[in-house]
């Protein structure tokens, strides 16, 4: 007997916390002008970090009660606020049937707290609930509460996969009938001292001077010198085809296929060859029973470091093939910055936006093509093209390798 079909996999709905605004349209009028939100960080070290991506004016008191802001810590917050405007965005009535979460950290930040009131004022000092305020589910756990999610309800961690995983999570759970809808997000507030001076440590990312903090996030650029931190969230409201008609929703673009894969190869650095992503690209593809001639636009992971670039290039060619020449390929983080575990739901907000509105944003500050990068990366300015199917592919420390294929609305 023939298979069944497949259920659907439609996006309803999202919610936005990003250096670029709070809303999807904000962060979508910036990736398509290529005009970077990066900023100068204030920090009270004196690290070679200067520049990162902020997100400002973002006050915790509009999305919680003042004693649930007290208790909760920063990333908390965010995913919160971008998860209550998703849920709005897709006017959700009832609770989601789960909850799928990417982070790369959690609350670093709270730890660092809790060290520091430890050695300088006694362990009795410490904040009582400082455990909850890093553990990296809680941010899930706080939106689950406020939701009623009953169903799974788990966060996934493999660094700048996480969130891309996490939509990879979703799919399964709509197409396969776990859930009629899901939430599926990512998350990360990493611009803390402690943080920071660890990757330096690393040498990954940035050195460029404050006041050039526009200019700092140079994927595919010969000139690039490392990633750009940031901070964010982002919520994608995945609903079954036949949930979605019945309520009348919105559908901004179809979820077709997802993959991951891991290098195996060494803590940091991936694979030169792009053999183990580029498998990964082509088993999305497959999940999403299309051939590699059928994709339009590539949302590149672009860190800005070299050996990343490098990588990902050798990836893309190994996966597409002669098809990787007319292939149109854009790094949002020239705009955005990184936002590590967050970043593969906040840039597929972008993807989803660029098949809405059948334009290819451009890869910002991308002056000089490193020749090694020597695919068509949207240098400078965005075009008007008929895009129809987009991969949005992530890769994290650890070797960990995430695409996903969005299909037009």
């Amino acid at each position: 007997m023939p298979a069944p079909p497949r259920r659907r996999v439609l996006v309803t709905g999202m919610g936005v916390e990003s250096c670029a605004g709070g809303t999807p349209d904000e962060l979508w009028d910036a990736l398509a002008a290529g005009r970077p939100a990066v900023s100068a960080l204030e920090l009270d070290e004196p690290l070679p970090c200067r520049v990162g991506g902020v997100v400002r004016g973002f006050d915790p008191r509009e999305h919680l009660p003042a004693a649930q802001v007290r208790r909760t810590s920063r990333f908390q917050q965010l995913l919160f606020a971008a998860a209550m405007k998703a849920r709005e965005d897709a006017r959700l009535r009832t609770a989601p049937g789960a909850l799928y979460v990417g982070t790369g950290g959690g609350g670093l930040d709270e730890t660092a707290r809790l060290v520091t009131t430890l050695r300088e004022s006694g362990w009795t000092r410490m904040n009582r609930l400082g455990l909850l305020r890093l553990l990296p589910d809680q941010a899930a756990g706080l939106v689950a509460r406020e939701l009623g999610i009953t169903g799974p309800v788990q966060t996934l961690s493999t660094a700048c996969a996480s969130s891309t995983d996490a939509i990879g999570a979703g799919l399964r759970a709509v197409r396969d009938g776990t859930a009629d809808i899901v939430l599926v997000g990512g998350v990360e507030s990493w611009l803390d001292v402690p943080a920071l001076a660890s990757f330096c440590l690393l040498d990954v990312l940035s050195q460029r001077p404050a006041e050039e903090a526009a200019s700092a996030s140079r994927p595919f650029d010969r000139d690039r010198d490392g990633m750009v931190p940031a901070e964010g969230a982002a919520v994608l409201v995945l609903e079954s085809e036949r949930s979605a008609l019945r309520r009348g929703a919105t559908v901004y673009g179809e979820v077709l296929g997802a993959a991951s894969g891991c290098d195996a190869h060494h803590p940091l650095a991936p694979r030169p060859d792009g053999a183990v992503a580029a498998r990964t690209i082509g088993l999305a593809l497959a999940d999403a029973r299309l051939e590699p001639a059928a994709v339009d636009l590539i949302s590149a992971h672009g860190t800005a470091t070299p050996l990343n670039d490098r990588a990902e290039t050798a990836a893309i060619k190994r996966a597409f093939g002669a098809h990787a020449r007319r292939l149109a390929v854009t790094a949002p983080k020239s705009v955005i910055g990184h936002a590590c575990g967050a970043c593969g739901v906040l840039e597929s907000v972008g993807v989803l936006l660029a098949l809405r509105e059948k334009y290819v944003p451009p890869t910002a500050n991308l002056h000089h093509p490193d020749p090694a990068c020597d695919l068509d990366c949207t240098p400078l300015v965005g075009r008007p093209a008929p895009v129809r199917v987009a991969v949005k592919q992530n890769f994290g420390f650890g070797g960990h390798n995430s695409a996903v294929v969005f299909g037009a609305a």
